[in-house]
């Protein structure tokens, strides 16, 4: 009788944010690029991600462990359209929280990631909501970044 041993699969990293706009503290970002978790090669469907976001700096050191947070709109629900009430503002509209970052109390580049999970998503437009007392600068010439890595579970012989 064989051994199977579970690992995680990696799909290709999917970047949904290079954005040069400022946030202002407690407001959302304006949209992403759409995630696709239908199309990756290796893991379509995956049933997880990994999120990766770089935040360049900010107005002043943030609160520490004060939070910034991905959030998603759902694309094609119906089949053709998105889901309504896209976030402004301060208002998440219809929006989801998939999961966050905890911020250090430092005015400076901040890299963290996160495990989300994708189980029944297709494909959805992210936004970041910057939890902070504190603007999160993106237009000194770094941008923020965010990179979404899909996974699955399996096994191999």
């Amino acid at each position: 009788m064989a051994d199977y041993i579970e690992r995680q699969f990696f799909g290709t990293p999917q970047t949904v944010f290079d954005y040069a706009v400022d946030i202002a503290a407690g407001n959302f970002s304006g949209a992403g690029t759409i995630f696709d978790n239908t199309s990756d090669l290796i893991v379509p469907y995956a049933t997880h991600a990994v999120v990766m976001i770089e935040m360049p700096d900010w107005s002043a050191a943030p609160t520490a462990a004060s939070t910034v947070s991905l959030w998603a709109m759902m694309c094609a629900i119906n089949g053709t359209a998105d889901e309504t009430d896209a976030p402004s503002g301060t208002t998440s509209g219809s929006a989801k929280c998939l999961g966050g970052w905890a911020i250090a109390a430092a005015d400076a580049l901040q890299r963290r990631e996160t495990v989300i999970s994708l189980e029944g998503i297709r494909k959805f437009i992210p936004y970041i909501k910057n939890n902070t007392a504190q603007n999160m600068n993106n237009d000194g010439g770094v941008n923020m970044i965010v990179k979404i890595t899909p996974f699955a579970f399996g096994v191999t012989a």
